[in-house]
């Protein structure tokens, strides 16, 4: 049984960090919504460490602390991390795979020494981890009618993931030291890093940025052909999160692909009228 505090503490946690993601969460049934919120606090957690760790904080030892905690926790059940208990109920609960959870916290901590990807394809070992393996998690809480969803849900996971990586070129940079556009694709494009230390949204760079966004739109395509594998009552929460999100590329592109401006978020009104728009195409 999961307490009401620790469900409110998650559900503060996803609204905090997560905006069009808690949107779309709030369409979800009251017990898949609950779990979700578990699930969204368990791995922004762990984010945390790595993107935004306190002044006394070593992200590293932090992660693997993390790590053995969770161990514990999916095994004995129970834990000083309210979080993790709750995490465990809802492993437990939905069958998830305890290795996908291992597999993300990894993802994690690679972040903290590789700051730059040669291609895509590491690009996208990476993503496995970081991403799809979340929308796998999301899958056995959500249910689904055939084991093809999986594969589906790993691609709105990596599609999700490549539009926060051009939406937040300029804050992984400055703050974080780090590109995940692929190196090869910037080469290509005639881009390079100094063009992003500088700011600079040139004729190259926005040609780059049509290419990936062109790249994730086509990950959006194709996951949307798995949404109909969902549980019916999941379905409407999962389009509207995969449109919110894919809003964000329209965003850039209303931008001319000058994502160092000003970090491009929908209105209200925007986010209303896909709502609407989404529940009349459900």
């Amino acid at each position: 049984m999961i307490s009401q505090s620790t469900l409110t503490k998650a559900r503060t946690i996803e609204k905090k960090h997560g905006t069009s993601y808690y949107l779309a969460t709030l369409f979800f049934p009251k017990e898949i919504k609950e779990a979700v919120f578990i699930l969204y606090a368990f791995v922004r957690i762990a984010d945390e460490f790595v993107d935004n760790p306190l002044p006394d904080q070593d992200p590293e030892t932090e992660l693997q602390n993390w790590k053995v905690l969770w161990e514990e926790a999916y095994v004995t059940g129970k834990s000083s991390r309210d979080i993790l208990s709750a995490t465990a109920t809802i492993f437990k609960t939905y069958n998830i795979p305890f290795e996908l959870s291992i597999e993300f916290i990894d993802a994690m901590i690679q972040d903290l020494t590789k700051a730059r990807y040669k291609d895509y394809g590491e690009l996208k070992s990476y993503m496995r981890g970081s991403a799809e393996v979340i929308g796998l998690m999301l899958t056995y809480i959500m249910g689904y009618s055939d084991p093809k969803a999986f594969v589906y849900a790993a691609k709105l996971g990596e599609a999700m993931q490549l539009t926060n990586f051009l939406r937040d070129i300029k804050e992984d940079y400055e703050e974080r030291g780090r590109i995940y556009i692929p190196e090869d694709d910037m080469a290509s494009y005639l881009v390079t890093e100094d063009m992003i230390q500088n700011k600079v949204a040139s004729q190259e760079f926005r040609h780059l940025m049509q290419f990936e966004i062109s790249r994730a739109r086509k990950l959006f395509r194709e996951a949307d052909l798995g949404i109909c594998m969902l549980s019916h009552k999941s379905r409407f929460a999962v389009r509207l999160a995969s449109h919110l999100y894919e809003k964000i590329l329209d965003k850039i592109e209303e931008e001319n692909y000058d994502i160092f401006k000003k970090r491009v978020r929908s209105t209200t009104l925007e986010k209303i009228w896909l709502i609407s728009k989404t529940y009349v195409s459900h």
